[in-house]
């Protein structure tokens, strides 16, 4: 089918944000109502949603049923074929931060790292048995161990709140995804240092294959391209200041710019704007204009103020396109060099 398959997640913390991002970019999703599984981006024809289960989403990528979608990367890696041909299109799209992390109950005092659990595996395979792990990040847990030198552990499958299964005698800890680590520390379990098994957070994936058999990427490129532009945006804000040429003792604008050009601080993004200010107060006045990164914004409002501005302001910016998009130079790549192969 020529058409593109969107997948999105269908409830939870992940559905919202999905939406959230949408609207922000300008490709709001039309749904009937919440019982409804498929919908429409009305902006963009040719392209069809289809709501899933998060955990759902890296398969359907995988057998082709989706061509793109919005997952967290942790349910990403966790199911993603290995062989597959599903990619990371733009890593991060603002929402859904979380860590896998490692736990153990309180109680024991002893363990507090990973050298700690170590032994204890160890001690345990000596006395017969194996550490029992909950969770639901088998591949993830298994390899992070691995890559720890812990060899000795099984991997006890988990559904609903496995932050019970230590006390009640299901796995000795547990390994699961938090953001704030509250649920653990109120079911009496503790986070052991070095103990992040995965850092996530929700991503923009794709199948390399099935897009290489589309004829028409306009759509995709659209998708990329915005969600770029508005994550670029939250890196900066729009700050405005109106000066006097007068009160700073120069002549013209031209003066001016040798002032600001001499200050790196307020270059901001690509060098600040001017514009003329009718005024009924006396002397010349401009106003000055310029993309300031966030963290430099209280530095340019400084000096501003040395240069005497007046009524410095901020404002949030919708989008910023750069020369290229780099989500989409990166897909692109990738189909011509699947192509190749096939």
């Amino acid at each position: 089918m020529e058409n593109i398959s969107f997948a999105l997640p269908v409830s939870g913390a992940l559905y919202e944000g999905s939406m959230d991002l949408l609207n922000k970019c300008d490709l709001s999703v039309s749904r009937s109502n919440n019982r409804v599984y498929t919908a429409k981006i009305p902006s963009l024809k040719g392209l069809d949603v289809m709501f899933q289960r998060q955990s759902d989403i890296p398969a359907r990528l995988d057998s082709k049923v989706a061509d793109i979608g919005i997952v967290g990367l942790d349910s990403f890696y966790e199911s993603k074929l290995d062989d597959g041909s599903s990619t990371v299109l733009i890593d991060n799209l603002g929402f859904g931060a979380s860590d896998l992390v490692l736990a153990v109950p309180e109680a024991w005092l002893d363990v507090t790292n990973l050298v700690d659990l170590a032994d204890l595996s160890f001690k345990m395979r000596e006395e017969g048995r194996d550490l029992r792990i909950a969770t639901k990040y088998p591949r993830l847990v298994s390899r992070f161990l691995n890559n720890n030198s812990i060899y000795y552990f099984n991997i006890v499958d988990a559904s609903g709140g496995i932050e019970v299964a230590p006390f009640i005698g299901y796995a000795d800890m547990i390994c699961d995804i938090t953001a704030t680590g509250n649920t653990l520390r109120q079911n009496r379990l503790k986070i052991i240092d070095n103990g992040i098994v995965f850092t996530s957070q929700a991503a923009l994936v794709g199948n390399i294959e099935s897009l290489s058999e589309k004829t028409n990427l306009e759509n995709i490129k659209i998708v990329i391209e915005k969600i770029e532009a508005y994550m670029n945006s939250k890196k900066y804000q729009r700050v405005t200041v109106n000066l006097s040429i007068t009160d700073l003792g120069l002549a013209s604008v031209d003066d001016l710019e040798a002032v600001i050009s001499s200050n790196t601080i307020l270059h901001g993004l690509k060098g600040p704007s001017f514009s003329h200010v009718l005024t009924g107060e006396p002397g010349s006045w401009i106003s000055l204009e310029l993309i300031i990164s966030n963290d430099q914004i209280m530095q340019c409002v400084e000096e501003l103020r040395k240069l005497g501005g007046i009524s410095i302001t901020t404002s949030d910016l919708d989008m910023i396109f750069y020369k290229e998009s780099l989500g989409f130079e990166k897909l692109s790549e990738a189909v011509s060099m699947y192509g190749e192969k096939k």
